[in-house]
């Protein structure tokens, strides 16, 4: 194991701290833990010192350098945040809400203009559109059984 070159446990929902048995791993090149539930001080030490911020996004529960969070005494947040680690990986998804706000106001926008239409009398324009399309199908229909 102490020959592993690349790590990559980002989005398994990896909940707790980063283990510190990790530092003995010396051959480690590339390390990505982002967008778990880990939290407490990010380990300092052999590679581990080469690792960027990008390798640790997502984890706003964890402290320490390269992060610009800093830890307490005892390897926890100095200010904990109010926002949960659900509340982060809802926001990256798709928000229904909105979709469904969109569809509302489309299908009342929709029923509000066919209502105008309608009720003024017999759209020409909408018949004759309907009407033309049945007539070519009617044409295509006699012209295949024609042959």
């Amino acid at each position: 194991m102490t020959a592993l070159e690349s790590l990559d446990l980002s989005f398994n929902k990896l909940d707790g701290r980063i283990p510190e048995q990790l530092l003995s791993v010396t051959a480690l090149a590339l390390l990505n833990l982002s967008y778990n539930r880990l939290w407490g001080r990010i380990p300092r030490g052999n590679q581990f010192n080469t690792f960027e911020n990008d390798s640790y996004i997502g984890n706003i529960r964890l402290c320490g350098e390269p992060l610009t969070v800093r830890c307490s005494n005892d390897g926890l947040l100095k200010a904990p945040r109010l926002a949960s680690s659900d509340h982060d990986e809802t926001a990256s998804r798709f928000d229904w809400k909105m979709a469904k706000m969109g569809y509302a106001s489309g299908l009342v926008i929709g029923l509000s203009i066919g209502y105008m239409v309608f009720s003024t009398g017999k759209p020409q324009w909408f018949v004759r559109m309907v009407e033309g399309d049945q007539q070519k199908n009617v044409r295509r229909a006699r012209q295949r059984h024609r042959r």
